[in-house]
């Protein structure tokens, strides 16, 4: 069986990167601004120049949550490349808010930190890393990766 990427077809020193399925993308991408869509329109709300750090600390926590709950996404329907999957469909995310965020900076005369952008684009593809290898994990060690497998398992 001659498939490109299998490790039969592959030399010792040979990596290709792995297909990527964009559809897998774009629906990590559209989970991920479910969660992060509401965190960023609370925290433009809540806070300010006076706020407490334990608060910018929170939301921070609720963002990068929201990063990594993407890449699982994207890693749980990846199962041949989930890292990849995790990683783009974070990104993805990260770039519709940050798309906005300039928009909404533009508009309002605000300042943008066009130095920071890419940092956080790759702080959002490291959450989404680990988000998928939480799903690889998870999918690896044999737990019930749904409620339908769950009950499944369950005695009569």
């Amino acid at each position: 069986m001659d498939v490109v990427g299998h490790p039969s077809v592959l030399g010792p020193y040979d990596c290709r990167m792995p297909e990527i399925k964009w559809n897998v993308v774009k629906t990590s991408a559209i989970a991920g601004l479910w969660l992060l869509v509401p965190i960023t329109v609370v925290s433009l709300v809540l806070l300010d120049d006076n706020s407490s750090s334990f608060a910018r600390l929170g939301f921070f926590a609720l963002t990068m949550f929201g990063f990594t709950a993407a890449g699982y996404g994207g890693g749980k329907l990846a199962p041949h490349a989930p890292m990849a999957h995790g990683a783009l469909g974070a990104a993805g995310t990260w770039a519709i808010i940050q798309a906005f965020g300039v928009v909404r900076r533009l508009i309002s005369g605000e300042p943008i930190a066009w130095i920071g952008l890419p940092l956080l684009g790759f702080i959002a593809a490291g959450c989404g890393i680990g988000g998928a290898a939480f799903a690889d994990w998870i999918r690896r060690s044999g737990r019930p990766v749904s409620v339908s497998e769950l009950r499944s398992r369950l005695p009569d």
